[in-house]
């Protein structure tokens, strides 16, 4: 579903809106590093939007009989906070305030329910497999994250999954040219030799600039968390945006797309296949005239 989202290249626009347009809502309250609960009027009263009172009525709605999918998708419509700190786990959903990883909300409200009330399975099908276990089109999915959540999820799309995607198309270039995998070549190597191919510097320098423009800590890669690669990568596609020709942004954009699609097909065949293999796993036995008769 999240992957689906973008077309191709041509056919999907970049995120729709940059710093330049003007303050961009994408859904969310401003950001409050105090994560607590707050209040907002509605009819001259005051009512609780913060995430303990929508963590709360998903439960509820659950233990009523809810569809735990409808009322995960409920919850994250109604969520307004972009990041949280949680048991000393940070959580940051909105990147910049332009792009939202809706999964990783979902990952957060999931964890939230008391153990027995999802369906195992089914979470870890959505969170690990990025399988729902309701299909829906791009249209009904907009129509349940709202449509500002809905637009930051393109945005995440684009800056953060399909420039990873683009990562990895140049890196296997590179292993290509260099006649495959050799342990001679380093990570830090090849890291240079991709960012540098892609953005015209090497990784370090890219992630030292990152760092002061967002005024963050001295660049050390090997200390990077994952909370700060996406920003970070969110950041490489921006400035890529801003610093390459028209066609060369499309062109690499297109690549990313194309290494998306390829893993995503991948997933699907695997999926399949597991498929394929729980039918066959009938205890070593075989069905005869509607009796489970035991083989071997």
């Amino acid at each position: 579903m999240a992957a689906s989202a973008a077309g191709g290249a041509d056919d999907h626009p970049f995120p729709h809106r940059t710093a330049a347009d003007g303050p961009i809502d994408a859904g969310f309250a401003a950001d409050d590093p105090a994560n607590s609960d707050h209040a907002e009027p509605l009819g001259g009263e005051l009512v609780e939007i913060g995430p303990g009172e929508l963590l709360n009525a998903f439960h509820v709605q659950i233990e009523n009989g809810r569809p735990w999918f409808d009322a995960l998708l409920d919850c994250i419509n109604q969520w307004q906070i972009p990041r949280e700190n949680v048991d000393g786990r940070e959580y940051v959903y909105l990147i910049e305030r332009e792009a939202f990883d809706w999964l990783l909300l979902a990952e957060r409200i999931c964890d939230s329910a008391p153990p027995g009330l999802l369906p195992s399975a089914e979470v870890d099908a959505l969170l690990i497999e990025e399988t729902p276990p309701e299909r829906l089109s791009e249209a009904q999915f907009q129509e349940r994250l709202g449509t500002a959540k809905y637009w930051a999820h393109l945005n995440f799309l684009y800056g953060v999954r399909v420039e990873q995607a683009l990562h990895l198309a140049v890196e296997r270039t590179v292993q290509k040219e260099r006649g495959g995998w050799n342990f001679s070549h380093d990570r830090a190597e090849l890291d240079s030799d991709v960012f540098g191919r892609i953005y015209g510097a090497r990784q370090p320098e890219l992630l030292a600039e990152f760092r002061e423009q967002s005024h963050g800590p001295s660049a050390n890669v090997e200390r990077i968390d994952h909370a700060e690669w996406q920003a970070f990568t969110y950041w490489l596609f921006r400035r890529r945006l801003e610093r390459q020709d028209p066609a060369r942004v499309a062109s690499d954009t297109r690549q990313g797309l194309e290494m998306l699609y390829e893993l995503e097909a991948a997933k699907q065949r695997r999926l399949r296949r597991r498929a394929v293999s729980s039918v066959r796993e009938i205890d070593e036995s075989t069905v005869i005239d509607g009796v489970l008769v035991g083989v071997g």
